[in-house]
């Protein structure tokens, strides 16, 4: 009887540690494109090299997660690097992100390119944002911006 509780004592002990180390373990999810791996991401800065000599490139993207539309999850914008983002739109409204992606590290494979913001899209995201009307009225000028209109999918870390 001794042996078997002790046995059953290691293997409690053991199942907690292997439990502990799962809830340590870093959470990686996937949206839309199931098979995407992360294999061949470029930074912000090479995408940005290579949006210099050509209008669009098929890419798998790396970047942090600055904001994600706050009603559904249906677009967001990612960090190329310290001065330019890149808005992230989902093939066919086939998925959308949580809600508190932001902050996160996200893998986004799809076609990358330059594109002019139009006046009514750009107050639309700061609606979504949840921002002011005067900040909304504000909005004057179309922007220049990368951006992944139909992303295939997404590794969110």
């Amino acid at each position: 009887m001794k042996e078997i509780l002790f046995t059953l004592a290691i293997l409690l002990g053991i199942s907690c540690e292997n439990y502990q180390k799962d809830q340590n373990a870093i959470k990686i999810q996937k949206f839309g494109d199931n098979n995407i791996t992360e294999e061949g991401a470029i930074t912000g800065n090479q995408l940005m090299e290579i949006l210099e000599k050509k209008d669009s490139v098929q890419v798998k993207v790396i970047g942090t997660i600055s904001d994600v539309c706050q009603k559904k999850g249906c677009w967001m914008e990612v960090d190329l690097d310290e001065e330019n983002q890149m808005l992230v739109r989902f093939l066919d409204y086939g998925f959308f992100m949580p809600l508190d992606a932001a902050g996160n590290t996200a893998i986004i494979e799809g076609i990358a390119k330059v594109d002019t913001l139009s006046i009514a899209w750009l107050k639309h995201q700061l609606e979504d944002a949840g921002a002011s009307q005067d900040e909304i009225n504000s909005i004057t000028e179309p922007e220049i911006s990368y951006s992944i209109e139909e992303a295939t999918g997404v590794i969110l870390k």
